[in-house]
């Protein structure tokens, strides 16, 4: 499904492609305490930033390492949501991966034109912009497509929510 756009540009863009960088890459855990003292301790990443979102049933916490990159947490929040549904039926791991892209509505247009599926679209928040390419499409990867118009030391102020230490204790 879709075109081959490694190595070329989506129609309609100008360049190699539609993303700027890779932002971050999910793990999916049933809580993230458990997974802390590897990421953090053994591997050296700092915690970034995190929240809570329960309307979405998740929550959420990013670590960086020195180098420039992040690995993300999720954990479901009670008993229903898409995190607990991928826990259930496919255990601990990856969840997905997100690349960062500048005018999200134009960029998924682009990739629909080229013969892609962006789904579950979500571009309301101007805090953070979402659509994915189902894993169907993607060879059993989810990829998540992102923008945020907060400038990025903003949008880390903003996600400043997660209590980590208090997260660990309990």
């Amino acid at each position: 499904m879709g075109s081959e756009v490694g190595g070329g540009a989506v129609a309609g863009t100008s360049g190699p492609g539609i993303a700027d960088r890779l932002d971050h890459v999910s793990i999916a855990t049933w809580r993230i305490a458990s997974m802390v003292p590897l990421i953090r301790d053994a591997l050296g990443a700092r915690y970034l930033m995190g929240a809570t979102e329960t309307a979405h049933g998740f929550r959420w916490a990013q670590f960086q390492f020195a180098g420039g990159g992040i690995i993300e947490l999720i954990e479901p929040v009670g008993s229903q949501g898409f995190v607990h549904d991928f826990l259930n039926k496919r255990g601990e791991g990856l969840h997905h991966f997100t690349l960062r892209v500048r005018d999200i509505a134009t960029r998924s247009r682009e990739l629909e034109a080229a013969g892609w599926r962006p789904v579950e679209a979500s571009f309301e928040n101007p805090v953070w912009k979402e659509f994915f390419i189902h894993p169907r499409d993607a060879h059993g990867v989810l990829i998540q497509l992102a923008e945020s118009e907060l400038p990025y030391p903003k949008e880390i102020e903003h996600y400043q929510q997660l209590d980590l230490p208090a997260l660990m204790k309990g």
